[in-house]
Parts: structure tokens; sequence; C-alpha cells
């Protein structure tokens, strides 16, 4: 089947490359950029399109890799044409293959394939796809071929459903962006400390790969440590009041409350209940 890209950003250029890489052709990109569209074509040995209605009629599946706030738009556009028997994709992580809002009434089928995976390079983000677990949602009638799509690459899949799909990209965003946001605090906490931020994210560096590859490995419950896991009450209450700065108290009290309910579960005939009082009171 020919795969065409209409946007030729980070996902659509990595995407393509992957799927090129993994032996499927690309009938190429659009973009209203043409500097764009060229770039990607001759990265992944494609054809760049002058006009959208060219890139749909020398395709079979469309992958619609716009930002998110574009892809309606860019829908009723295709939808002007012919259509029918098509396969039309987006990358969103948020939006469900809804917003192919009629698609049916054109003979064609609409889903979200997802990569759970930050791609942050237009050029060199390909190769790490290779890693990543693709969710896929849409249309039952054509969801195998999108589905031996993924799997001929070697990704593992699953299919979900669309109404958990903005539940699905919030555990995205806590694996990824809020993550950033818990290593900046921590980053900012060893500056207070005298640290500088070289300094900070070199000592943050082993002890959170360590926890990650740790928790990958044995599972949340097996890899929690601290005072949390340890009950340590006092400790947590001195944590509480050395961080004066509130929303960095306020981080560490919602992250420790579900610390508390992992190590609940890990020792059930512990009693923690002055624990939770500390992190409601403080």
């Amino acid at each position: 089947m020919n795969i065409g890209f209409i946007g030729a950003g980070r996902v659509g250029c990595s995407l393509g490359q992957y799927l090129a890489h993994n032996q499927h052709f690309l009938s190429g990109y659009y973009s209203r950029n043409p500097e764009s569209s060229a770039s990607a074509a001759n990265y992944t040995s494609s054809k760049q399109f002058i006009n959208i209605s060219e890139l749909i009629s020398s395709s079979d599946i469309i992958f619609v890799t716009v930002p998110d706030g574009v892809i309606e738009s860019v829908w009723k556009e295709i939808a002007t044409y012919d259509i029918s028997g098509k396969i039309i994709c987006h990358c969103s992580g948020a939006l469900s293959s809804s917003v192919f809002e009629g698609i049916r009434d054109h003979n064609a089928y609409g889903y979200s394939v997802h990569p759970f995976l930050a791609i942050s390079s237009k050029f060199d983000s390909y190769q790490d796809i290779s890693t990543a677990f693709f969710t896929i949602e849409g249309s039952a009638e054509r969801i195998d071929v999108i589905k031996s799509l993924i799997a001929d690459c070697g990704n593992p899949y699953r299919v979900i459903q669309s109404d958990v799909k903005t539940k699905y990209h919030a555990a995205a965003v806590f694996a990824s962006n809020l993550m950033i946001g818990v290593m900046d605090a921590a980053s900012d906490l060893l500056m207070d400390c005298g640290f500088t931020r070289e300094e900070a994210m070199c000592a943050l560096g082993p002890i959170i790969t360590g926890n990650v590859q740790s928790a990958l490995t044995k599972g949340t419950v097996d890899a929690l440590t601290g005072p949390v896991e340890r009950c340590d009450t006092e400790t947590v209450r001195k944590h509480l009041e050395a961080l004066n700065n509130s929303s960095i108290q306020g981080l560490y009290k919602e992250a420790s409350k579900q610390l508390v309910r992992i190590a609940s579960s890990k020792y059930p005939d512990r009693d923690y209940e002055e624990l939770k009082m500390v992190l409601e009171m403080c």
C-alpha cells in the first residue's frame, strides 16, 4: 500500500522514514510549506506533492501529521475529494478517530495511530520509534491493515477504544512531560543547596535512570524505596517544612500520596495513617 503524509514536521518525517526503513512504500509528502515537504521527501526518498489532491489520489493510507488543532480543518479539506476506500490516520495522543467526522459517509476509514514516544527531532528520532509501543483506535473494518503495518515493523501495539483516549494521553503526559517537571524541581532544590545546574543534573542522572530501570524491571511496587516506603513520617514532615516553595511542596505532597498507595499494597500490615495525616495537613 502507498503511504502518504500531510504534514512534514517531526512526527511526519520520523514516522515516514521509519516506515520506509521497514520496507513500506511512501508515496510522499504534502505541506502548506513547500520547503518542509521538499525536505521531508528528500529525507525519505519519496515525492513532494505540490497540491493535496495529488497526494490523496496517489495514497492508499494517508497520515495527517499536523498539529492537533489543525487536524479537523485538514480533514474537512480531505473530505472534499474522492477518498472512497482510503485509510486516514492521525498520530495525536489526545484525539480519537472521531475527529474524522462523517468519514464512513465517504466509504473511508479513520484511525488514530499513536507511538508512545516523545519525538523531539525531525531527522534524528526515527530510529527511536523502533522502541515505541503503539496504540491504535478507530474503525473495525480495516483495523487489521493498521495492525499489520505496525506489527510488520516489529513494534508492540494495543487497540484501545475512543472513550479512553484522553485518559491514555494523560498517562503519556505523566510518563513524559510531568517527569520533566519533577526533575526540574529536584534540580532547583539541589541548586538551593549550592549546586550548579550542571552539577545538579549530573547528580540526578544515575538515581533517575536507576529508578526508572528498576520500576520497568521489577514493577513500581517492588522498585519503591525511600521514606514513604519505610513509613518514616518524621522525615517526610521535615521535608515538607524545608520546602518553603509552595508549588514544590504541593508536588511533593501529591506524589507522596500516590507512593503511600503503592507502599500500602506492599506492606498491608503497616500503619500509614499518621503519614497520610501529615501529607494532608502540612
